[in-house]
């Protein structure tokens, strides 16, 4: 198909004159005008460009160099994009510098901001950070935004310009003269890849998250091209997706993406139905049996019907994509990590308070060989989630998100089979054990080599990348059995590597019926989520032992989210295997039936799935954690959950979600 190229350009002329103030300190006082001087609505038959009259055109009087928090704070100067075709459109946003600037592009901060029903997403670069353009006709020029729209699809953005706080008068700049223009380039496009199977349940690309396609042989990544197949999932092979760090930009389709230019990985969970295969009525503890299967799923675009079963045979809308009504959800493909860490101890971070929480969510990445983040109490991770990508709603991952992971790696569409544990003690991510633990955890690392049917081998490395002596690093394919699809396009790190975090903990039982009160703030005054609430049992010694009911609430710390979009809550009880209270799609009452098992010196109770550990949420320990951990050989697992105060522990790490 031939493409037709449209060009369309808006002058924003910024000029920066110079008035001189000494007060003491030498520094310039600026004045910057931004004029319109074209018609503010420029269309053809497929593409409009629009200028929002109703906010002011950038106009900053009087002021000087200002910071980047005070840049981000001024009126922006407003403009829409809408594709009016019937094809799809691939469009680029520049910044581009008209031949009567004076002044060096070095000086000039930018933020391009996008507007819509998601809210704001701002993120500001240095001018000369951004990809150069070549021959634009014009002084210099600079690509600060490209994307996709669909047929008749538009998007509003915001442009901020200032001048970067460091400069000052001695940089010579009195009189200087900025003048740029904003140009829209629009190419109609293809229609992207869509796959029959999942029914209009194709992963959704916005927020800066960027296709990839994955060598199968060495973990690379490449910029997956739109329009042709990169994800097929009636071939295990899941859509991934990253989002680069600031200032890289998208290096267009079929390209390499160097691995450090990555922040985060992000694996796409389409929407489905399944087909309920145990009603989980387990009230105690029985025999388990090996019931693993292959789960029966259909993918369901959210506009129609949900399926509301309660039975076995019946189908069920998973409830992880009813709560924001999506067509799919993005999962991390990792366990969480922190960036900058360069051990095992430096990820280790509980943020002081809600406001170092919400700052922390900037030290968030999500990628293979790094130092899972961990000893975090679950009210900060909680913070973590909401404000890293708050915009494309990522959120703590919840249990029935979990879940819905779970069903899908069990299904056809994924590896329905036992996922390998990541056994390195020193917690980087993507690792993979290189031989099946055959024994859950005794207490001790038992060599596969000496005692092969029951073994449980575990270690690690001190460089994050290298093999170990009992497992491989995430760039080396055979850590693919670790992936939930048991390829390089599944999530890893569900069975062991650090235990994790979901946002999901225990009614606190304030109004005395057990399930209709807030989420419990955990054990007591020392061990709790961090969470301002009841805590259930706040007189517990260390052994756990109830001594009074006496009902004590903790303060001055965050407020549970009242927002049930972003939470699971279950019902009240004084007992962990009471599994009826799970919920149908969390992979946890219907894995049943459980019984107490011993391995060496140590006690477990295990599920009828593949022996994965399996203890509820009590008063004792209200909130939920999965996978479990590096050292529980068969007891860690897709299916493994148990119970914990909500507290920081060194041994608990957790995982984002993006739902939009």
């Amino acid at each position: 198909m031939e493409k037709k190229n449209k060009k369309y350009t808006y002058v924003i002329i910024v000029i920066i004159g110079l008035l001189i103030i000494t007060i003491g300190v030498s520094y310039a006082l600026w004045i910057m005008r931004s004029e319109q001087k074209e018609e503010n609505i420029l269309s053809t038959s497929c593409l409009n460009v629009t200028m929002e009259e109703e906010l002011n055109n950038i106009s900053l009087n009087n002021t000087i160099p200002i910071s980047d928090e005070e840049g981000l704070g001024k009126v922006p100067f407003s403009f829409k994009i809408k594709n009016n075709c019937e094809e799809y459109a691939n469009y680029t946003i520049n910044l581009e510098m008209l031949s009567e600037t004076t002044l060096s592009s070095e000086y000039v901060k930018i933020a391009l901001s996008e507007k819509g029903d998601k809210g704001v997403a701002t993120k500001l670069n240095a001018y000369r950070e951004y990809k150069e353009l070549k021959s634009t006709g014009t002084k210099e020029g600079r690509q600060i935004k490209r994307g996709k729209l669909k047929p008749s699809e538009e998007r509003s953005y915001e442009l901020r310009i200032w001048l970067d706080e460091d400069v000052t008068k001695e940089d010579g700049v009195e009189g200087s003269i900025y003048k740029s223009k904003v140009v829209v380039e629009s190419v109609l496009g293809e229609k992207p890849y869509t796959e029959s199977i999942l029914n209009g349940t194709d992963p959704v690309l916005d927020g800066g998250l960027i296709p990839i396609k994955i060598n199968e042989e060495n973990g690379k990544v490449t910029r997956a091209d739109e329009t042709e197949k990169w994800y097929s999932y009636s071939e295990q092979q899941w859509a991934n997706a990253v989002i680069l760090r600031d200032g890289v930009e998208d290096p267009g389709a079929n390209e390499p993406i160097d691995e450090n230019d990555i922040e985060s990985y992000f694996v796409w969970i389409p929407r489905y139905r399944y087909e309920i295969f145990d009603e989980g009525n387990y009230d105690g503890l029985g025999t388990k049996t090996n019931k693993e299967q292959i789960i029966n799923i259909e993918f369901e675009n959210k506009d129609e019907p949900i399926k509301s079963g309660t039975s076995k045979g019946q189908m069920l809308t998973h409830p992880a994509f009813t709560s924001f009504n999506t067509n799919g959800i993005w999962v991390g493909k990792f366990e969480t990590g922190y960036d900058g860490a360069g051990n095992t101890v430096a990820a280790q971070v509980n943020p002081i308070d809600e406001a170092a929480a919400i700052e922390a969510a900037n030290k968030v990445i999500i990628k293979p060989n790094v130092y899972s983040w961990r000893e975090i109490q679950v009210s900060k991770a909680y913070m973590v989630g909401r404000n890293y990508e708050e915009t494309l709603n990522s959120h703590l991952m919840k249990n029935t998100e979990w879940g819905a992971v779970a069903y899908l790696s069990q299904s056809q569409y994924g590896s329905h089979t036992s996922v390998r544990i990541n056994n390195n003690s020193n917690h980087l991510t993507g690792y993979a054990a290189i031989r099946e633990p055959t024994t859950g955890w005794s207490g001790t690392n038992e060599l596969c080599s000496n005692t092969p049917d029951a073994c449980n081998e575990y270690g690690g490395v001190t460089t994050p990348g290298v093999d170990g002596d009992y497992n491989t690093n995430y760039f080396n394919k055979a850590s693919a059995v670790a992936s939930t699809t048991g390829n390089y396009s599944g999530i890893y790190d569900m069975a062991g590597g650090a235990t994790e975090y979901v946002m999901a903990g225990m009614d606190d039982n304030s109004t005395g019926d057990g399930h209709t009160g807030k989420l419990s703030a955990g054990r007591h005054n020392v061990w709790n989520s961090g969470f301002n609430g009841k805590l259930t049992c706040p007189e517990c010694n260390d052994s756990g032992i109830e001594i009074n009911h006496e009902i004590i609430e903790t303060t001055g710390g965050i407020d549970l989210p009242t927002d049930d979009r972003f939470f699971d809550k279950y019902d009240y009880s004084t007992s962990n295997i009471t599994y009826n209270r799970g919920i149908l799609g969390d992979a946890t009452k219907e894995i049943g039936p459980f019984q107490f098992t011993t391995y060496g010196t140590q006690m477990g109770y295990i599920s009828s799935w593949y022996d994965d550990d399996s203890l509820f949420v009590h008063s004792y320990v209200p909130w939920v954690i999965r996978g479990g951990y590096y050292t529980y050989g068969t007891g860690a697992g897709v299916f493994d959950f148990i119970n914990i105060s909500g507290g920081a522990d060194n041994a608990v790490s957790f995982r984002l979600v993006l739902a939009f």
